[in-house]
């Protein structure tokens, strides 16, 4: 926590001290929906090309407060156009926002799982990331950006900096929930294929309609890689925003890693009162400001109680 407090600290004196310039225009408000169901109804009903509140415009260009593009990365079963908090509140700050939608089938198109993504293998995912990245530096000129993962898009952001080249165009991330020794959350299941001998068929089943899911279990090849490859880049700055209130993410501590360049914040250790879920934390009003404040735009950090607590 010592080493977010002083880059906050950090931040607010830039601000401070930074000499006047020619204002830029102001960007039109969207509203900001900080809602658990607003996200539900966003996901589930979106559809293509998922385009979240003032996210994927593709003229835009960024300011000279705001140099870096920020890449918003959904997680299992989501799809781009879930954000209706983060997105539009980045773009009311100045910032481009850009989301990709990754991880989905070809057997999906057009039909009633068109939008859910994130099914198919992690490794696939995390080259559509890439190439997305790829569209984004070319669009709007930036050198860099910086990324705004969630649950599973945390593994694909991972694989992407570590394998896919991402390392040298990612300044920092910011992970909501991160799974970096992966879930326990469907050991009942696992536990009973490993007993009964069957995990080799029902993960060679899995394959082809939800690798996703498996390659977020502790024993699969993805996780045990990515820990195998020490999980970060050094080049690149990363912050874990984690809660005690994550029923998916479990333990919720497996998101937590330590590293020169990384800080760890547990939600309850700003916001004691604040159980906000693995999902409500995408619309909870004290992460977005850790997060804005983490990529570089001071704003007073609220705290209240989650009004979907452990959702």
């Amino acid at each position: 926590m010592r080493r977010f407090w002083s880059r906050l600290g950090f931040a607010l004196t830039a601000v401070l001290l930074a000499p006047a310039g020619p204002a830029a225009a102001a960007p039109e408000q969207l509203p900001v929906e900080y809602s658990a169901p607003a996200f539900a109804v966003a996901a589930l009903t979106a559809k293509a090309p998922f385009n979240p509140p003032g996210g994927n415009d593709w003229s835009c260009v960024p300011s000279a407060d705001h140099p870096q593009p920020v890449v918003l990365v959904h997680g299992i079963l989501g799809n781009g156009a879930g954000w209706p908090a983060m997105s539009p509140l980045l773009h009311n700050n100045g910032y481009c926002v850009f989301s990709v939608t990754y991880g989905i089938y070809p057997w999906q198109a057009g039909g009633a799982l068109a939008g859910t993504g994130g099914m198919a293998p992690i490794a696939e995912s995390s080259k559509e990331l890439r190439d997305f990245v790829a569209r984004v530096l070319d669009a709007t000129g930036a050198e860099k950006v910086d990324l705004l993962p969630w649950s599973e898009g945390t593994l694909v952001a991972a694989r992407y900096i570590l394998v896919d080249g991402g390392a040298e165009v990612v300044d920092q991330v910011f992970n909501l929930a991160p799974i970096y020794a992966g879930t326990d959350v469907a050991d009942p299941i696992v536990n009973a294929a490993y007993g009964l001998g069957i995990q080799d068929p029902i993960f060679t089943a899995l394959r082809g309609t939800c690798q996703g899911c498996v390659d977020m279990l502790p024993v699969s090849d993805n996780i045990r890689e990515l820990q195998a490859a020490g999980v970060y880049a050094p080049e690149v700055r990363y912050t874990n925003l984690l809660t005690r209130g994550d029923l998916e993410v479990v333990p919720y501590t497996n998101g937590y890693r330590e590293a020169p360049n990384a800080t760890n914040i547990v939600l309850q250790d700003v916001c004691p009162v604040n159980f906000a879920g693995h999902n409500s934390i995408s619309v909870d009003p004290t992460v977005a400001a850790l997060m804005l404040n983490t990529f570089g735009t001071p704003v007073e950090i609220p705290c209240a109680p989650s009004p979907t607590p452990y959702v």
